[in-house]
């Protein structure tokens, strides 16, 4: 699974080499906002709760918001005051990590939790590029980390440790009975959500990295009370073999996932197998937007500066 564009890793498991190499890459410009390349969306000047802070109270000018004028002032000194904010020069930005058993799948080049771990490492250095701090909720099948949000290259080292750590620990699947299995899994997606939630401060930007498998309502529940005072990004992991079948593959193919085991006929359930994955992904876009949460695809059978 090595591709030259990445010559540290083998796909599988990542390393912490991998993910400083990201440090070099430059961030996008939040002029750029969702018109711009894919990673340029989420930097978009959508300023929430504390993401403004007040910085002085000065004359009125025309031209200024008069929903910003400072009675109490205005009231003392008998002239119109008005009050000055600027965007806060260390905004907390929250990267959740998705690293469960149903991300520990790979066809072409990476695992998609290696790709979730690539991911989270750009956008955490890009954070750190704009003088923000970095914080974190990553969790495995069995286990998760709460990284409270740090500045500068700290933060991101936190991030990035925690991230090899728990994806390297490969969890054994179908180690319980597979109805037990997806229960566990929707409801600790639902756990981390809820966590993240109540971690995140008001005005933060919030990355959410998965393949979304074990959305449930509740969980959307948590993800619409995230969106009432943050800036909400939604970065699907999709690996090529999800979205459609190999033209060169014919016969017949045996399945064994969550639900059992059962026989795909190559040839003839192609388009099937396609159409069935489009309204999939489409239906994940529908839940996403009415929570007004933006929605990205991004492959794990492609490098991730590929998809820039």
């Amino acid at each position: 699974m090595i591709h030259p564009a990445l010559p540290h890793s083998n796909g599988i498991a990542v390393s912490l080499k991998e993910l400083l190499s990201y440090q070099k890459n430059k961030p996008a410009k939040a002029s750029q906002g969702m018109g711009g390349r894919t990673l340029a969306g989420p930097y978009r000047s959508l300023i929430k709760g504390r993401g403004m802070e007040f910085d002085e109270v000065r004359h009125y000018q025309p031209g200024d918001d008069v929903r910003s004028i400072d009675w109490r002032v205005t009231a003392r000194t008998g002239s119109t005051h008005t009050k000055v904010f600027k965007e806060e020069k260390e905004r907390p930005v929250f990267i959740l990590v998705d690293l469960s058993d149903s991300m520990t799948f790979g066809s072409t080049l990476l695992y998609k939790s290696v790709q979730a771990a690539h991911l989270a490492a750009l956008l955490a250095w890009q954070a750190k590029q704009r003088n923000d701090r970095v914080g974190a909720v990553l969790f495995n099948q069995a286990e998760h980390l709460e990284l409270k949000p740090k500045a500068r290259t700290t933060g991101v080292l936190q991030l990035l440790h925690g991230l090899c750590s728990l994806q390297q620990q490969q969890p054994s699947i179908f180690q319980q009975e597979d109805t037990k299995l997806v229960a566990h899994s929707h409801e600790q997606f639902t756990a981390e959500l809820t966590r993240l939630r109540r971690l995140a401060h008001t005005g933060s930007q919030i990355h959410l990295i998965s393949d979304f498998a074990s959305l449930t309502e509740q969980g959307e529940k948590q993800l619409a009370l995230m969106q009432r005072h943050n800036q909400v990004s939604a970065w699907q992991i999709e690996d090529p073999l999800e979205i459609s079948l190999p033209k060169s593959a014919k016969g017949q193919l045996k399945i064994r996932s969550f639900f059992g085991e059962s026989l795909l006929n190559l040839s003839q359930q192609r388009q099937t197998y396609a159409d069935a994955a489009q309204a999939k992904r489409d239906q994940l876009s529908h839940r996403l937007k009415r929570r007004a949460i933006s929605h990205h695809t991004i492959s794990a059978g492609l490098p991730l500066l590929e998809q820039m």
